[in-house]
């Protein structure tokens, strides 16, 4: 499994990005029978080539080593390969296992390979960790899936397949195109379709960022957007189907195209599938980036930005930390910005943590959270206080299978000790697990296959903050998602209306002496009680306030409370709602 650690730089965390109009790509180019592109994985940072300017082609050969698995696979956990004669000058296949991939690769690096493909061996592909000896790799390398591992086997023990690895900007005449991380796409994978109840509750903005690579401009080059929507009952109909155009595209240029937003509060519960594909006058010399589909689901019961399986479950294929937390406490979440959060309530955090070899998880308990982040002063950062805990669950681990594998939580409301956590209207919410533990060898499950780079700008939005010393809204950025998934339950509509009825809002936050209250709501108020809770659900604080008309403001002194986390509970002869402030001396 992959592990990554960034390091905080000027409060971002660091991590290697590609050149804008940069491609890194695996691309079989003989022969025709095996020809396209291959789905890679790369380095981490801190080891190896970056492959964002340079290239290699060459034809593909098995590596071979002294320990070798039963089918001739060589997994190259030796200093030297003992085909080191046939290998240099190529690009050498190895296959993931039993040894650190630096030093796979070096062991191709030392028989003169031009560079490395390692085999996954299990679905999908991961980064890969250099270990001790990733240093001293100067090779381009990259991981395939096993399926393609599998598929192109028998052409290359023929000697004659051709691949392409790197940048591959520049290599043909045509070639325009787009990674994942050019899509705009819904900034989630997976959202309770209370978000989407009335036409412009959740419009989804569609296109993508067109990248020209190759060595002409382009003309009259098409995106075509198609969502396709299968409903519970299994019946899939097209129910979006729209173009843009630009009438020339430069090369090593990149430009956006977008079409009309999708509104899918007609449609409600089922998957969307999102296909794009480009098109110009030219036809692409490499065809394997014009045409990318990406899912999203309206469901009852789930929230995730990792993507998930037919089952529900969230795929992950490694996991990160901060690098200034070689042990616990840490804390990485996803955010929701609920404009309907009235309607939902959080009632377990699905998530999964991955651990280095000899680490283990049993007895280790992790921490489940649902808060809300107040920006009080509008800064767009999370200043102390201003992230309020409203509900958490405890789990530990009992047994050796912990690393890499989903594990569920109940949440508690804080302030009820009820199980679930009800959250209010447009507000913006963190679900989040915190590793409390000393281990050094502990990190987060991601989806490393998610990339909103293209989407958050236009949504402005945050996709997954982190918590070390300080939270970090930005997290390690818009292509690292941990895989946690919040499974909820829809509040009934009566509830919402009553709920609703009576709106407030509390200032500042965190509070020192007196907290102002604005109220208002849609039909005269009249009295208002108020309660006043601490954490554990005592109330401390109570009274009536008469509300002629709409809307007023009142103001509770509450200097005397001690520093703490409280909830204010206002209710109407119609309705109520709740409100939690900090009290900071």
């Amino acid at each position: 499994m992959k592990k990554i650690v960034l390091s905080l730089v000027m409060g971002l965390f660091a991590f290697a990005s590609h050149n804008a109009s940069a491609q890194v790509v695996g691309f079989v180019t003989h022969p025709v029978s095996v020809r396209g592109n291959l789905e890679i994985g790369l380095p981490a940072s801190g080891w190896g080539i970056s492959l964002d300017t340079i290239a290699v082609t060459g034809r593909l050969i098995v590596g071979r080593g002294t320990t070798v698995l039963a089918a001739g696979d060589s997994l190259a956990c030796d200093t030297l390969l003992t085909n080191a004669a046939a290998v240099a000058g190529k690009i050498v296949v190895l296959y993931r296992g039993s040894c650190e991939f630096g030093t796979k690769a070096l062991a191709a690096q030392r028989a003169g390979a031009i560079g490395v493909i390692i085999v996954n061996n299990a679905a999908g592909v991961a980064g890969m960790a250099g270990g001790g000896n990733g240093i001293n790799v100067t090779i381009p390398l990259v991981m395939i899936s096993n399926a393609d591992g599998i598929r192109l086997r028998p052409s290359i023990d023929n000697d004659s397949t051709v691949a392409l690895i790197g940048q591959k900007r520049g290599q043909f005449a045509n070639d325009y195109g787009f990674t994942v991380g050019n899509l705009i796409r819904p900034i989630e994978f997976s959202v309770p379709r209370t978000q989407a109840l009335n036409p412009g509750d959740y419009p989804i903005k569609l296109g993508a960022n067109v990248v020209n690579y190759g060595q002409n401009a382009q003309t009259n080059v098409n995106l075509n957007v198609k969502i396709d929507f299968t409903n519970p009952a299994g019946t899939t109909s097209t129910v979006y189907n729209q173009s843009g155009t630009l009438a020339s595209l430069p090369k090593d240029s990149i430009r956006q195209i977008l079409v009309s937003d999708f509104d899918p509060s007609a449609f409600g519960r089922g998957r969307y599938l999102i296909t794009y594909e480009v098109t110009a006058t030219n036809p692409d010399d490499f065809n394997g980036d014009n045409v990318s589909t990406q899912g999203f689901w309206l469901t009852d019961s789930l929230y995730s930005k990792a993507r998930l399986d037919s089952a529900g479950l969230a795929r992950f294929s490694g996991g990160v930390r901060p690098s200034d937390a070689t042990a616990g406490p840490y804390e990485y979440g996803i955010w929701f910005y609920a404009d309907r959060g009235d309607l939902v309530r959080v009632k377990r955090l699905r998530f999964a943590f991955v651990t280095n070899a000899g680490f283990q998880l049993i007895n280790e308990t992790v921490v489940g959270k649902v808060s809300q982040w107040l920006d009080v002063n509008t800064n767009n950062a999370i200043d102390p206080g201003e992230m309020i805990e409203i509900g958490e669950g405890f789990y530990t681990y009992t047994d050796s299978l912990g690393s890499a594998s989903l594990r569920e939580v109940a949440i508690t409301d804080i302030a009820t000790n009820l199980p679930g956590v009800r959250l209010d209207s447009n507000g913006v919410y963190l679900f989040s697990v915190a590793y409390t533990g000393v281990q050094t060898g502990v990190f987060t499950s991601i989806d490393a296959g998610m990339d909103y780079t293209a989407s958050q700008p236009l949504y402005n939005q945050f996709i997954a903050p982190v918590f070390v010393a300080a939270w970090n809204p930005n997290g390690f950025g818009p292509t690292r998602v941990p895989a946690i998934t919040a499974i909820v339950e829809e509040v009934g509509s009566s509830v919402k209306e009553i709920r609703n009825d009576l709106n407030i809002r509390v200032y500042p936050n965190p509070v020192r002496d007196e907290l102002m209250i604005r109220i208002n709501a849609d039909n005269a108020i009249g009295a208002v009680n108020y309660d006043v809770m601490d954490i554990a659900g005592r109330v401390v604080m109570s009274g009536t306030k008469m509300v002629e008309g709409l809307n007023d403001q009142m103001s509770l002194s509450v200097g005397h409370l001690q520093e703490g986390i409280y909830t204010i509970v206002m209710k109407t002869n119609k309705g109520f709602n709740t409100s939690r402030f900090v009290v900071a001396k």
